[in-house]
């Protein structure tokens, strides 16, 4: 018998440690190149889509507005790339419908159906709200008592995530889209609001460009294409999902090392008078390791082989499932080849490595004692004068005796809880933020208007601030400075430590202090991002309010700030709704509107958490599975002892398989800890994109749950196994 026929053999006789492995191995690679698929595939994409459309590296709105020969001045003198654009938003069928005027040097349109405009009655629509409203080219739609010809559908570079106000993090793609018309139809129409958008050919004149315009025309409000999350919010979703999957990855891979560091150490005692027979005849242990390495390899090659066939149809379906965020884009998957190159490499590496170590540990015997079999056995005196049942006895030796085996079961069921728990808490925390923090988003108020312009007189009623977007020096993001009056009806903003709100003080949010890494009397430098001017404040305290990154002061502080008087303001938040004429205003939104939010957010979290709990039953049932035939292999003798002292089949099988009574709950109370830490280290990373910080409640409910998926799992892969014919075979063969 040469060394490959036993290779061949050893494949029939532990096909479900190498199924395990191989299919366990295979989602390790098809989520690791699935997440860098969808990664690159998106980043391709989108930043072809944004350069061949020249989109802008900002936007900016003026008190002082610029004429045709500002901008070819300023254009000149600082390489710059600008462009007046004007919009106005209106309602159409109970949707909201933002009109823009054509772009001709930034932000262009591109068309997916139909025509460009060819007249000033003509318009175009984007593609997915049009799809979805039932409005196609060649169709007639009044806007204002004005028809328009339908001549396209196309998508808005600056819009390739349908968000109506950038305070939003899910697109309503249903219920708003843009409509382009010409600049002359737009006069015709309505008096639009104006802004500019700017493209740097020459960024180290950014700065200069910036404050030239500010200091000439004033500048009111600067956004950066980083901040711009109708741009930005797509790779923030690529980024997110590739970290998310590289840390679910090792974890499951790790199970497989801990499978096949078992395994081979159980093979070699089990083998080991036929290792000592092939010493004798010439066999050296260098060569007895790489043959026995060989079956550590098999998950490794095999789930490569797997894992690279089910990449492709997984990368397609999960790519399809993020473009599906963004407006239309037609793609094709860019497939991460170093990633899989690297990806099929680590299981090789890896496996390969760890049977090394393992064999080299476990062959160091010498011939001797293995060919008389003399290697020291195990003698389990544990409960030797103990009064428990003979089961018992039986389970706690079986335990002790199979620490490798045990300690295997406790990691797969561990980590297997590690995936179900994962999924089931972050359900928790979007049902926490839609129930409990979203209703204070407002810190008191209910609803929330923002003007084009600074107001001095407030006739409509609720509680007039203003609300100023500033950066962040530590790393560039937008945060907002809330600039209250002392007397006021509608702020109820509460201390995390439980201390009253001192007027004149600057307090964060907590969703900021995490972010940012502020604690109570830090100091914190940000600037404003229409001068650039840095300011550092001293943090007095920090707010209850883990959904808006916010720093909350006194008015006065905040028209300081600003060198504006202090009677202005350019927001007004209020508990009941209010009458503003629309077209003063430049956003309007509710707490209602920001728990619609969450849950479209959580609705399409959903099917990523529902895939984990999946996930983390496949897991438990081909651990069990594996593990069980290997008790059913090693208790052949003691199922025929067991059978002629008159047991009956299922008390067979309760007593040889009792040790799962104690491993199971101890592998789930081991993984408990570990999913909810995992989430909430997921949790943390998510934050410095969303700027949201979600809590993570650990509910009763939630770890019952995850138990009865555990345990059913657990039970399938039982009755699974009770259906071979193995344990039928077995007791045939005792009452032989």
């Amino acid at each position: 018998m040469t060394l490959q026929k036993r290779v061949r053999r050893s494949i029939g006789k532990n096909i479900s440690f190498y199924l395990t492995g191989t299919v366990l191995t295979a989602i390790t690679i098809m989520l690791l190149v699935g997440a860098f698929a969808v990664s690159n595939t998106l980043y391709d994409r989108f930043e072809r889509f944004f350069a061949q459309n020249r989109i802008e590296d900002g936007e900016f709105k003026t008190e002082t507005p610029l004429t045709d020969a500002d901008i070819r001045a300023l254009e000149g003198q600082y390489e710059v790339v600008l462009e007046q654009q004007h919009y106005t938003d209106l309602t159409y069928q109970d949707t909201k419908l933002r009109i823009f005027t054509q772009m001709e040097k930034l932000d262009l349109a591109s068309v997916l159906e139909g025509e460009d405009l060819q007249s000033d009655t003509d318009i175009m629509v984007t593609y997915r709200y049009a799809k979805a409203n039932g409005i196609a080219v060649g169709d007639e739609i009044t806007i204002l008592g004005q028809k328009f010809h339908v001549s396209g559908l196309c998508n808005k570079s600056d819009y390739a995530i349908m968000l109506y106000d950038l305070t939003e993090s899910m697109p309503d793609q249903d219920g708003f889209g843009i409509g382009i018309i010409t600049k002359q139809a737009m006069e015709k129409l309505v008096d639009p609001i104006t802004y500019y958008a700017v493209r740097y050919e020459d960024k180290a004149k950014e700065q200069d460009f910036r404050k030239a315009v500010y200091d000439t025309y004033k500048t009111t409000e600067y956004i950066e294409k980083e901040s711009n999350t109708r741009i930005s919010l797509i790779f923030h979703e690529a980024d997110d999902l590739t970290a998310e999957f590289s840390l679910y990855s090792p974890i499951i891979m790790l199970l497989v090392v801990v499978i096949i560091a078992m395994v081979l150490s159980r093979m070699v005692k089990r083998e080991g008078k036929i290792i000592a027979v092939l010493m004798t005849l010439g066999y050296r242990k260098q060569e007895l390791i790489r043959h026995y390495m060989l079956f550590g390899m098999i998950p490794a090659i095999g789930g490569d082989i797997l894992g690279i066939l089910c990449s492709i149809p997984f990368s397609k379906a999960f790519c399809g499932f993020y473009f599906g965020d963004g407006e239309y884009l037609d793609y094709t998957v860019k497939m991460p080849w170093l990633t899989l190159l690297v990806a099929v490499l680590i299981p090789v590496v890896v496996y390969g490595l760890v049977s090394y170590l393992v064999l080299s540990a476990c062959l160091k015997s010498d011939i001797v004692p293995l060919l008389r079999e003399q290697k020291k056995e195990k003698t389990a005196r544990i409960c030797r004068n103990s009064n428990c049942s003979t089961g018992w006895i039986y389970t706690v030796r079986s335990i002790w005796l199979n620490k490798a085996r045990s300690l295997t079961m406790v990691i797969g069921i561990a980590v297997a809880t590690l995936v179900v728990v994962l999924g089931g808490s972050f359900q928790d925390s979007y049902d926490n933020l839609i129930e409990v923090k979203m209703p204070d988003a407002m810190m008191g108020g209910q609803y929330e208007y923002g003007f084009k312009s600074f107001q001095t007189e407030n006739p409509y009623g609720g509680s007039a601030v203003f609300d100023i977007s500033f950066g962040a020096k530590v790393d560039d993001s937008r945060f907002n400075m809330i600039g209250y009056e002392e007397e006021n009806d509608v702020l109820s903003a509460k201390l995390c430590s439980g201390k009253p709100i001192e007027y004149g003080k600057y307090y964060i949010t907590n969703a900021a202090a995490k972010r940012y890494h502020i604690s109570p009397g830090d100091s914190f430098t940000f600037y404003d991002t229409v001068t650039l001017q840095e300011t550092t404040i001293e943090i007095t305290d920090i707010l209850d309010n883990d959904v808006m990154a916010l720093v909350l002061t006194s008015k006065e502080n905040v028209a300081k700030l600003l060198d504006r008087p202090v009677e202005q303001y350019n927001v007004i938040i209020s508990r009941e709704k209010l009458d503003i004429p629309g077209e003063m205003l430049s956003k309007s939104a509710s707490v209602a509107d920001y728990i619609e939010q969450a849950k479209n957010l959580a609705s399409t979290a959903g099917i990523v958490l529902k895939l984990l709990k999946v996930l983390g039953a496949l897991i438990c049932i081909l651990v069990t599975s594996m593990l069980a035939g290997m008790i059913l292999e090693e208790n052949k003798r003691n199922v025929s002892m067991l059978a002629i002292l008159g047991y009956t089949d299922r008390e067979i099988r309760t007593f040889i398989f009792r040790a799962n009574y104690i491993l199971v709950p101890l592998g789930f109370l081991l993984g408990v800890p570990l999913g909810y830490a995992t989430a909430y280290s997921m949790i943390l990373s998510a934050m410095q994109s969303s700027g949201r910080l979600m809590s993570l409640p650990v509910k009763a409910s939630t770890i019952g749950i995850s138990f009865g998926y555990v345990l059913l799992s657990y039970l399938l892969a039982m009755l699974l196994l009770s259906r071979k014919k193995a344990l039928l075979k077995l007791l045939w063969q005792k009452d032989e």
